[in-house]
Parts: C-alpha cells; sequence; structure tokens
C-alpha cells in the first residue's frame, strides 16, 4: 500500500478510535499507521495514550481545550492602587508592589511600565541636600557672579584665581577595570591590596587661573591644614605667582575663588586676603560645583 505523507494527525487519532474498539493491540495499530503514513506516523507512545483515552470513554479526537492565562489585573482600582503605591515608597521592587495591591507580578510589572509608563533608574546621589534658604542663597550668589561678568571682556575671567587641596598618592591605585590579568586555566589570580589610609600620600595645595598652574604647595608631613597655615604658607606662595607675572600689581585687584572649608573662612585667612588686596568670589554653602576645583 501506497504511503500518504499528508496524513492528518486527526484522521490518524479516528483511526486509532475505531482500532482500539475493535480491541486491535497499540502494536499493530502502530505497525498499520506506519504503512499507510510512513514518516508522518505518531509515535508509539501517542498510539497508547490515545487508545487509553478512547478505553476511558473519550470520544472527541480533538485537544481538550487549554486553561485560559488569567486576564491582567488592569483595571482602573488597581491603577490607582500601584500610582499611589509607588508614589508614596518609590524605591519598592515589583514584588512588593504586587503583593501590597494582591495581584501577580506579571500585572503589576505591565501596569509600571505600560500603563504608568514608569521606569526605574539609579538615584543622583549628591553631597548634600539643600535647604530652601541653601538654595535661594546659592542661586542669588550665581547671579550675582554673572552680573559682575555678564557683558565685559572676557579677559576678565582671568582675574580669578581657583584653588582648593587633594591627596595625591605616590603610587597612582589600581582602577578596578585595570585590575583584570590573563592567567591559564587553572591558575589563581593575583592578590593585590586594596589602597587604604595607609598608601603614601602628600596633600597638595594647587590654585591655577584661565592661564594655567599658579602654585601647587605640599603640606609638611603631621601639618594640619589649619586657617594660620593657610595664611602664612599656601596664600604668600599664590602672590610670588603673581608678583612674577605682575610685578606693579601683584595681587591687587584679583578674585579668589575657593569653597567654604574651615581654613578657607577663618579670619585670619580673610585678613590675610584683604591684606593682598584682593577679593574674595562668594561661595554658596554645600555647594562643590561652584569651585572648579571640587568638579
Amino acid at each position: 500500500m501506497a504511503s500518504c505523507p499528508n496524513f492528518l494527525e486527526l484522521e490518524q487519532r479516528t483511526y486509532i478510535k475505531f482500532r482500539t474498539i475493535l480491541e486491535i493491540p497499540p502494536k499493530s495499530i502502530h505497525d498499520e499507521l506506519a504503512t499507510i503514513c510512513g514518516e508522518d506516523t505518531l509515535s508509539y507512545s501517542t498510539v497508547r495514550r490515545w487508545m487509553s483515552l478512547f478505553r476511558e470513554d473519550r470520544t472527541s479526537v480533538q485537544d481538550a481545550p487549554r486553561p485560559r492565562a488569567p486576564k491582567l489585573a488592569t483595571n482602573n482600582d488597581k491603577l490607582s492602587e500601584v500610582k499611589e503605591y509607588v508614589e508614596s515608597f518609590p524605591h519598592s521592587s515589583v514584588e512588593e508592589v504586587a503583593n501590597y495591591v494582591g495581584i501577580s507580578t506579571g500585572s503589576a510589572h505591565t501596569i509600571l511600565k505600560a500603563d504608568l509608563e514608569l521606569r526605574k533608574v539609579q538615584v543622583r546621589w549628591v553631597p548634600h541636600c539643600l535647604t530652601f534658604p541653601q538654595k535661594a542663597a546659592r542661586l542669588q550668589m550665581a547671579k550675582g557672579n554673572l552680573e559682575i561678568y555678564e557683558g565685559s571682556d572676557p579677559r576678565r575671567l582671568l582675574e580669578i584665581v581657583t584653588g582648593d587641596e587633594t591627596w595625591i598618592q605616590f603610587k597612582p591605585p589600581i582602577r578596578k577595570q585595570d585590575g583584570r590579568v590573563w592567567l591559564k586555566k587553572g591558575e589563581v589570580p593575583p592578590a593585590v591590596c586594596v589602597s587604604d589610609f595607609r598608601a603614601l600620600k602628600v596633600l597638595y595645595c594647587i590654585f591655577f587661573d584661565g592661564l594655567g598652574p599658579v602654585a601647587q604647595i605640599p603640606v609638611p608631613k603631621g601639618q594640619t591644614l589649619t586657617g594660620q597655615f593657610y595664611a602664612d604658607v599656601v596664600l604668600p606662595e599664590v602672590e610670588k605667582h603673581y608678583l612674577k607675572r605682575r610685578p606693579k600689581t601683584g595681587t591687587r585687584g584679583l578674585k579668589i575663588l575657593h569653597d567654604n572649608a574651615r581654613p578657607h573662612k577663618s579670619l585670619v585667612v580673610r585678613q590675610k586676603i584683604k591684606d593682598m588686596g584682593m577679593h574674595e568670589v562668594p561661595h554658596p554653602p554645600y555647594s562643590p560645583d561652584i569651585a572648579p576645583c571640587d568638579f
């Protein structure tokens, strides 16, 4: 008998049904189907399974209807609950939202992403959360600084000298991405000590202006950077630079921009700045982005 390669599975099930009624053994039924259908024949285990179903009074050769997936909870009540919860607890996870509202995580994810069009991003860390008065002072000082130079000759910006302190290590610390090495299979990666406060380093006071470096002053080991040291050692080095560049005027008429660290704001430092003929650029509290060295 010629085989029929397009013999449908439902037709094979029908054949199995009638041969089962005639109490034909499963092996014989499978052999008969193989003769007719060739490569399209159902497997022997499938033949046995359908014979078992027909013996249990199964009449249909169609597949049993599959249970439908539960509809996602996206009604207005659930939307409102999710929205209110996320607004109150913006750091919450999808699982926490789902547990609170009483829906599946899939439903919670759909509501958050598709319905509310939300996305979870990393928070932006800032050194200090400003109060409203501090923000107002920041705005006022920034506007005041702009008004001084707005519309004037850009070369006036060369009047500003800025500086700050920084620790400089003798040996630059290894960055995480630079700490990877090539090893053969089975080799143990070398250990590298994490840089800590015991590493060899020097505290430097560094100043520059629009033309380049002005002064680099190392702070002696064991010396605390106090207002007195800043006034007696650091600022005179800045003054020396300008006396070489501007022998007649030195630092007179220049403006110094540094942050609100305690040594910078001490009375002795303010008096030294005044004696040098300099003016201090107003610097709002907790605003490191105003001073270039703190960028």
